[in-house]
């Protein structure tokens, strides 16, 4: 379940950037939370488990006819085909008018998960 990020998330949010390698410096990973807040078309949601455990994270950034899945991090225990897929799906759900699309990083699960709607 896609959670909105609010500040008392932030230590979990943090925890779940630092599995991205290019946000492993602490400095680094403070400017980039910083420029997700300061932008309502930049929001960020955690990912809730079926046992209300905070698993994952997505930051994008929102177009006017797309969703740019900018970041997406997991646990490492969590970092499954089914987890990343289930997220993407909520996005899409919630963003349902506007094409998701990736990163040169985040592009590879998007296009992935797009054939699976297209069966």
């Amino acid at each position: 379940m896609l959670v909105n990020y609010r500040d008392e998330y932030k230590k979990i949010a943090m925890g779940l950037l630092s599995f991205i390698p290019d946000l492993k410096d602490l400095s680094h990973l403070n400017s980039e939370m910083a420029w997700y807040q300061q932008s309502a078309n930049r929001p960020m949601y955690l990912w809730r488990n079926a046992d209300e455990h905070l698993i994952g994270i997505v930051c994008l950034e929102i177009g006017d006819e797309y969703v740019l899945i900018r970041r997406l991090s997991f646990t490492p225990s969590d970092r499954t085909g089914r987890n990343i897929f289930a997220l993407l799906n909520a996005v899409h759900d919630k963003y349902s008018e506007k094409k998701l699309v990736g990163t040169m990083e985040t592009q590879p699960l998007i296009t992935n998960w797009g054939k699976t709607l297209n069966g």
